[in-house]
């Protein structure tokens, strides 16, 4: 059994693209920079149907346990602070044990 992290950006439309494009590669790379994130995705939504949330991340971690390390980690942290500048307002962020 895994543990998910699923959390939603609302990207502002004046972030500057480049920035954008370095949050979205650094967030695929966590799974490479942390050794129990089994996986790690983020990318632009395909639909309307986000509302205002225009990206979103996965991230599969071994345990549940492990999400207070994973949120405290120096990868995370030097990619938190750069999506704090491209969002427009708050994230949101669910978390679930993977049962299947």
């Amino acid at each position: 059994m895994s543990f998910i992290h699923i959390v939603l950006l609302p990207v502002s439309p004046s972030a500057p693209q480049e920035l954008v494009d370095k949050v979205i590669a650094d967030l695929n790379r966590l799974s490479e920079q942390i050794s129990f994130v089994t996986r790690s995705s983020c990318g632009k939504t395909v639909t309307q149907r986000g509302r205002q949330y225009t990206h979103a991340l996965l991230v599969e971690l071994e345990r549940a346990e492990q999400l207070p390390e994973y949120a405290n980690h120096p990868a995370h942290q030097a990619v938190l602070a750069n999506i704090k500048l491209i969002v427009a307002e708050e994230t949101l962020a669910i978390d679930f044990n993977d049962t299947a």
